[in-house]
């Protein structure tokens, strides 16, 4: 039987052996914490941001909805940009250095769309959850 002080000696080896296996840093020069990513926010959020960037010419109003949704109503301001109809090949038409708050009908489409700017080189994206449908159940303005 071996000794306890045998024990102890293998128990530390497999101890120490195992944080190598788990701990290592594999020296990756990207750091997830610095990357840009699409902030979600609620349609009280994305009131805020509009106000703070009413007369910015570096903050646009993405609306990703087909052209008639665009048209029953839409937020003041806003650009139409269908999410069906070539939308990853218009980005193009785009600067990437603004901010988007980018909106839809209930947000599924917008997030979609945000991730495809994210992934085409936008920087600043904010991605208004529950869409149109929230901001009106929220009582907030339309244009037509």
């Amino acid at each position: 039987m071996p000794s306890k002080r045998n024990l102890i000696a293998v128990l530390a080896l497999l101890l120490t052996f195992c944080g190598v296996l788990t701990g290592c840093d594999t020296g990756s020069a990207v750091d997830d914490a610095n990357l840009p990513a699409v902030q979600n926010i609620s349609v009280a959020e994305a009131k805020a941001l509009i106000d703070r960037n009413a007369v910015s010419a570096d903050f646009i109003i993405l609306d990703v909805r087909t052209p008639s949704e665009y048209a029953q109503g839409h937020i003041p301001g806003a650009v139409n940009l269908d999410y069906y109809a070539s939308f990853e090949a218009s980005l193009s038409a785009f600067d990437k250095t603004k901010t988007y708050l980018v909106y839809c009908r209930t947000g599924n489409r917008s997030a979609s769309a945000a991730r495809l700017m994210l992934d085409n080189g936008f920087a600043a994206i904010y991605n208004m959850q529950g869409g149109i449908n929230a901001w009106i159940s929220g009582g907030l303005p339309l244009e037509t």
